[in-house]
């Protein structure tokens, strides 16, 4: 019965309202899928190596925690003998978050070698396109800061939890603010392997709202292994990713979901001092007290992503550019 579901909806005419607003881009519609397999089974295929490509990336990076923070070690005293070996790797455990963030470019380039030698495509099939880059990375950091920002007044002012401003010396002010474009990073390669890659080649080979649901779905689950994980914290996930769905298709491009996407790890973690889904983000601008109340206020230990606030945020932002979609604007002059 369930396949009987997916191989409908993978197969299904859309109506002309949403042919109109699920049009296939030039980025799709120039994909080459290289493949004759069933599309129930080019969509399992697809879904596997996506998730085989983001944990084992995740795994291979935090195995070379070790070896290299000794590699690191172990120059520096030869270049620049007598700080000592120690010390260096005390100094690198000191910025891990660096390394953890920029260990996501082991799985940006596992999905940019299977994309460029084995389907033989190019890199705009993941969405890497010059038109409007840098506007939509504009666009993508703004969105995420209003969203974020409604978010946290919507926690102060109704008591769900409360911000103080932290005194930071100069030292961990740049800690914060260099880890910018590392949150970019991180959350950009998220977006090249579900929205970039994952949705693309589904939505090839079916519909863009089979992909978009597939593409979303797999992100909610990616992360249902976090701590303080909740039926609504995953909801939310689904939602955000549902969300950058439409973003990526209006725009035909990865670079305002990339901008998008990391801003809201960056201004939830390292601004706000929120969880970031479940993961501590070591240092912020403000510290964040969580007042009394029930997890799917709060959030609870998954962060603000697992609050009921998150999900009519992300609900409205869903209505708009739906909206905006249905009127075809795709945020192009």
């Amino acid at each position: 019965m369930i396949l009987q579901l997916l191989i409908f909806f993978a197969t299904m005419d859309l109506s002309d309202k949403w042919r109109l607003i699920m049009k296939k881009g030039k980025m799709i519609q120039d994909i080459k899928t290289n493949t004759s397999w069933p599309v129930l089974i080019s969509t399992l295929f697809y879904v596997f190596l996506a998730s085989l490509f983001i944990e084992g990336g995740l795994w291979l990076g935090s195995e070379l925690v070790g070896p290299f923070s000794l590699v690191i070690g172990f120059l520096a005293e030869f270049f620049s003998p007598g700080n000592g070996t120690a010390s260096i790797q005390e100094f690198f455990y000191h910025y891990l978050l660096y390394y953890e963030l920029f260990s996501f470019v082991i799985i940006l380039f596992l999905f940019i070698f299977w994309v460029k030698v084995i389907e033989k495509n190019a890199l705009s099939s993941l969405g890497f396109v010059k038109r409007n880059w840098l506007k939509y990375l504009v666009w993508g950091i703004m969105i995420s800061l209003v969203q974020m920002g409604v978010i946290a007044l919507v926690y102060q002012v109704s008591g769900i939890g409360s911000f103080v401003l932290n005194e930071l010396s100069l030292e961990p002010l740049l800690f914060i603010l260099g880890l910018f474009p590392f949150w970019l990073l991180q959350g950009g390669t998220e977006e090249v392997a579900t929205r970039g890659w994952l949705l693309t080649r589904i939505a090839a080979r079916t519909n863009l709202p089979f992909a978009i649901a597939i593409s979303s779905s797999l992100f909610g689950i990616l992360h249902m292994g976090n701590a303080g994980v909740t039926f609504l914290s995953v909801l939310n996930i689904i939602l955000d990713g549902v969300l950058a769905g439409l973003l990526f298709i209006y725009t035909d491009s990865i670079w305002l979901v990339v901008a998008q996407h990391g801003t809201w790890n960056y201004v939830q973690g390292n601004l706000l001092g929120f969880q970031v889904s479940g993961t501590g983000a070591d240092a912020s601008i403000f510290s964040f007290t969580m007042g009394d109340g029930p997890v799917w206020l709060t959030g609870g230990a998954f962060g603000a992503e697992g609050s009921i606030i998150t999900t009519l945020v992300l609900l409205v932002s869903l209505v708009i550019v739906y909206r905006l979609g249905e009127r075809k604007e795709k945020f192009d002059d």
